[in-house]
């Protein structure tokens, strides 16, 4: 009988310590307080209708680490940012990115062609910077690029 109720016990401390972590939040830092960002993806006026937009703080903090902000471009060119699983992004300046999705169309013989600018891929190149406020008007996180 005493054989039979050792891995219960070794059962029970490890569900025990496990939900003690769990409970203590030990998932890495706390993140900062989120604001909503939601925009549409236009060129030349016309939607972007599938992609990926990055938010890249401009001067992170390196003792406050954030995860990366990105969100999916929708079939209407609408956008809307998450961050470590959050809706939002922390408050402050970021530079964006934009990347267009490479999935070729049944039957196409080629990668389909970046509708923009493929300096808008590019952290180093993008002219995009956004800064991100809780007081911004409804178009503030628009972005319009070009060809």
């Amino acid at each position: 009988m005493r054989s039979t109720m050792r891995p219960v016990r070794r059962g029970v401390l490890l569900a025990s310590a496990l939900g003690f972590f769990v409970l203590c939040g030990c998932g890495g830092p706390a993140l900062p307080p989120m604001v909503p960002v939601e925009g549409s993806v236009t060129v030349d006026g016309a939607p972007v209708t599938s992609g990926q937009v990055s938010f890249v703080p401009v001067s992170a903090e390196p003792d406050k680490p954030v995860p990366p902000s990105n969100g999916q471009i929708d079939a209407s060119g609408s956008y809307r940012i998450f961050t470590g699983g959050k809706a939002g992004a922390p408050a402050g300046k970021y530079k964006v990115t934009v990347t267009p999705s490479m999935v070729p169309m049944q039957g196409a013989t080629s990668m389909p062609k970046t509708p923009f600018n493929e300096r808008f891929r590019d952290l180093n190149k993008t002219t995009l910077q956004i800064e991100v406020a809780a007081d911004k008007a409804a178009g503030a996180y628009d972005l319009k690029l070009t060809k």
